[in-house]
């Protein structure tokens, strides 16, 4: 049981479910919104217009659901791919002052010397 919790705990407090979840939640909103809007112009009686709103609802949180899940992905991918650059520039830099001869003791101090 207390696996359980702990595991709901660490899932709610990723970034990622957050953002999911709020999306999800406004998607809901706004189909529930736009659906019994629609209904009622039309001249609906509420109940139906409720109801056609609740299925309104399920849809636009699924549609939001699978939206916020594209947005999310196409994010981390472009953060791995700056990750990726990052990391080769580093290499590049590192190989490059490598390659760099070191200046000897001698020619460091002849360059200290006063002329």
């Amino acid at each position: 049981m207390a696996k359980k919790a702990a595991a709901t705990d660490a899932a709610q407090g990723s970034p990622m479910a957050l953002w999911v979840g709020r999306a999800r939640a406004m998607g809901g909103l706004a189909g529930f919104a736009v659906a019994f809007w629609i209904c009622r112009g039309q001249g609906f009686p509420v109940a139906d217009a409720v109801l056609r709103g609740l299925v309104g609802a399920v849809a636009m949180s699924l549609v939001a659901w699978w939206s916020a899940l594209l947005v999310i992905q196409a994010l981390m991918r472009a953060a791995a791919a700056q990750a990726d650059r990052e990391a080769l520039e580093a290499a590049a830099q590192a190989a490059a002052a490598q390659a760099e001869p070191a200046p000897t003791r001698r020619a460091a101090a002849a360059a200290d010397e006063p002329s």
